[in-house]
């Protein structure tokens, strides 16, 4: 997972399921929490940030 990849939760996260949420990689590092990159959240035309943990994500579309 690198910068400028479109991702969403893994459907091994069951508290996620049905929401259709889709992220921009912003940032990759070390955070808090084992936490491993930044996303950028889309979600009803509004937008947020927050730092996830890379396994429980997937990508949707990489960047080149």
């Amino acid at each position: 997972m690198k910068v400028g990849d479109l991702v969403t939760y893994n459907s091994n996260q069951k508290w996620a399921e049905g929401l259709k949420l889709t992220g921009l990689v912003i940032e990759a590092g070390v955070y808090v929490g084992r936490k491993d990159v930044k996303i950028l959240w889309s979600h009803e035309g509004k937008s947020h940030r927050s730092t996830e943990k890379s396994r429980q994500l997937e990508v949707i579309s990489e960047s080149r």
